[in-house]
């Protein structure tokens, strides 16, 4: 009997600026993720606050930045990034900035093709990934929801992509208190917030 091609989505939101939990975050992604499955990465929004200085510094761009280099696909940048910082960024990262003008599309493998979006765009995609936080975790028809997230939690959705999707499984989990930081993201976020102090002191 064939396998089902299955899809696993780990998802995160609502981090609000707070670069010291990316490391050890990281670090629970990678045991989540383990080996051999086909997996997307995304954000639902507001990894960036006014209340934290570096994004007020950079524009919103902090924290998606370090996003890019844990590995993310895709992430919900409205009401992050202005237009100007999010073109400027748009050339630094490899992870798609989903907003209300602009979807990110993906292949994953030939019969896997993906949209990210803030709502339905092309109704005869295989999948919909929709980056707004949802009350419940869903499919409709070809369109995932996604119940939100709080910091320190990721969830994770696994899809049966063999003919039409299929919802398998959902379940949000929670980081343990001792998950050790990761030092390459550890080094990331040491490096943007010296960015951060860069623009502080060069002004507008």
């Amino acid at each position: 009997m064939e396998e089902p091609l299955s899809l696993t989505l780990l998802y995160t939101g609502g981090i609000a600026g707070d670069l010291a939990l990316l490391p050890r975050l990281y670090t629970f992604l990678q045991r989540l993720k383990g080996d051999g499955r086909h997996c997307l990465l995304l954000d639902l929004g507001g990894s960036c606050s006014d209340i934290a200085w570096h994004c007020r510094d950079t524009g919103g761009r902090s924290a998606l930045i370090v996003l890019d280099g844990m590995g993310y696909h895709a992430a919900n940048a409205e009401g992050v990034l202005e237009t100007e910082d999010r073109d400027k960024l748009a050339g630094q990262v490899t992870m798609g900035l989903v907003d209300r003008r602009n979807h990110w599309r993906c292949r994953m493998a030939s019969a896997m093709e993906i949209i990210a979006a803030l709502r339905p765009v092309e109704p005869d995609e295989r999948l919909q990934i929709m980056l707004e936080p949802a009350e419940s975790t869903r499919l409709d028809g070809k369109v995932l929801r996604l119940q939100a997230v709080g910091r320190g939690q990721v969830g994770e959705v696994a899809v049966d992509m063999r003919g039409e999707p299929v919802l398998v499984s959902s379940c949000i989990r929670n980081m343990p208190a001792d998950t050790p930081p990761n030092p390459s993201i550890a080094g990331a976020v040491e490096f943007v917030e010296s960015e951060a102090r860069y623009y502080r002191r060069r002004g507008p």
